[in-house]
């Protein structure tokens, strides 16, 4: 989730410049910090100032330094990583928008003086801001209540909301109600864990344990989840659900918890973790949900006509992992709305490196959102994110990409030549729809994109039009990427 939507500019900058020098741990040029952040150079050395004090107040100047090496090349100098933990949960628990977040998730009627207290703001401050924070909370089908400051929504939205938020906010640290759930919801997430038969690493088991300490709490608290009309396909008449309810009978803990809320919690880590399932456990619940024709089973059929019919030609077929991708993303927006479903890497990069197949998937994308009312609930770079990934594992994108053919015109031994070939095809692999030809006649030559060869004479570029490139036998590494720059420029 963005929160940077809610923060001042003096936030933004601050955060985004910490970030920009722990992501590495080499040093960052001020150019290179400027480009990355947007803002000019005198900015940055203001906010590398603030950023010192900062760590002076927070009593971590002795664990956090930020250094320059060499002329305005500036690093992150830090005696351990747990310690920028320790900044970040300082710094953002200061902000006021996230106290203003924190207190309505976790108080009842809260006064404006109260809020005021906190946030270390003026009304007319904490008015301005809240108005910028009930617009982002919109998005989530969330909203404050006029004329107070209540949280209003679907119990399910709220949780959806807090689970990020206390990631974002806390890092590593629990929030101090957790503390009084943490027994309960620890051994109900182990046995989560064990019925489904998950494979899954510490920072997922730790996903699972939140889901459900999230629960107990907000249960606890007399925040009940009701179970929606479209959610009793997924229970009804289902024997994985009659087993899990079996099984949590017999669970201590579970009992704390009325039976919606062993629905929502049952539902939900399907959507959150369902291709991490046991192999067993995914084919029943693939079974359960064709027999019944689920919505998300409906969907996912919806999908894979439309990203057939349109951008990949009969070409796709579903392996297990794709088919569960897409039935746990599908069943993920029948439950929520509006919040994103994993964090979104690269798009650009994947644009511009397959623009024939991305391209091909937003005119699908386009229509199904024309098409499908349910698709309304999801944002648009979501889905094209999580289709993407789903898709390319089925097909290379690569494959849909103009093809390149790079021609040898060498005076190696034949078997040097064809290993080149291979060295070549190899390296660039996933990167383009590449070929490698070899010049045994004037026809293979005539079609070429590219020539690389050992000798370059006059004739050579007299005769063939094409980009040449002179190769050494042995071959180097940069050689390689400049034949890459070549293939960008007769791609373009």
């Amino acid at each position: 989730m963005d929160y940077n939507e809610i923060f001042d500019v003096e936030s933004k900058k601050l955060l985004g410049l910490f970030n920009a020098l722990r992501s590495t741990d080499n040093s960052k040029s001020l150019d290179t910090l400027s480009k990355e952040l947007g803002i000019n150079s005198k900015t940055i050395i203001r906010a590398i100032k603030k950023l010192k004090k900062l760590f002076k107040r927070y009593q971590l100047e002795k664990q956090l330094a930020i250094g320059c090496r060499d002329r305005n090349q500036f690093y992150l100098k830090r005696q351990d990583d747990q310690y920028l933990e320790f900044f970040l949960v300082q710094y953002l628990n200061d902000l006021p928008e996230i106290i203003f977040l924190k207190t309505i998730i976790e108080e009842k009627n809260v006064t404006t003086k109260q809020l005021i207290d906190k946030m270390l703001v003026s009304e007319s401050s904490l008015r301005r801001r809240a108005k910028k924070i009930n617009c982002w909370l919109k998005k989530f089908d969330l909203h404050l209540k006029r004329g107070s400051w209540e949280l209003v929504g679907e119990e399910e939205q709220i949780r959806a909301l807090v689970l990020p938020f206390y990631w974002f906010a806390y890092q590593e640290m629990k929030p101090h109600f957790f503390l009084r759930t943490i027994e309960n919801s620890r051994e109900l997430a182990i046995k989560f864990i064990s019925f489904f038969n998950m494979k899954i690493n510490d920072l997922q088991k730790e996903t699972i344990a939140r889901i459900t300490q999230i629960a107990f709490w907000r249960y606890q608290s007399g925040n009940k989840v009701w179970i929606k009309k479209s959610w009793k396909q997924y229970i009804e008449n289902s024997a994985t659900f009659s087993k899990f309810l079996a099984v949590m009978d017999s669970e201590s803990s579970a009992t704390n918890l009325d039976f919606e809320e062993l629905v929502y919690l049952y539902l939900v880590i399907q959507a959150y973790f369902l291709p991490y399932f046991g192999s067993s456990n995914q084919i029943f619940l693939i079974g359960e949900h064709y027999l019944k024709k689920t919505t998300c089973y409906l969907l996912t059929l919806t999908a894979n006509r439309k990203l057939r019919h349109i951008s990949f030609g009969g070409k796709l077929s579903h392996s297990k992992e794709s088919l569960v991708a897409f039935l746990s993303f599908h069943l993920y927006y029948e439950i929520l709305s509006g919040f994103p479903f994993e964090k979104k890497y690269l798009k650009a990069l994947f644009t511009e490196n397959y623009p024939n197949f991305t391209s091909k998937l937003d005119v699908a994308i386009n229509e199904l959102m024309q098409e499908n009312d349910y698709y309304q609930r999801i944002p648009k770079a979501t889905i094209w994110y999580r289709y993407f990934m789903i898709v390319s594992s089925l097909v290379s994108p690569v494959s849909c990409e103009k093809r390149i053919f790079i021609c040898l015109m060498t005076d190696l031994p034949l078997e040097m030549e064809m290993k080149l070939g291979k060295r070549i095809t190899h390296f660039f692999m996933h990167k383009f729809n590449l070929t490698v030809i070899y010049a045994r006649t004037s026809k293979s030559i005539s079609y070429a994109d590219i020539i690389l060869t050992t000798v370059v004479y006059q004739s050579l570029h007299r005769k063939y039009p094409q980009p040449t490139l002179l190769i050494e036998a042995g071959f180097s590494e940069k050689t390689l990427y400049q034949i890459e720059n070549l293939i960008k420029k007769v791609t373009k």
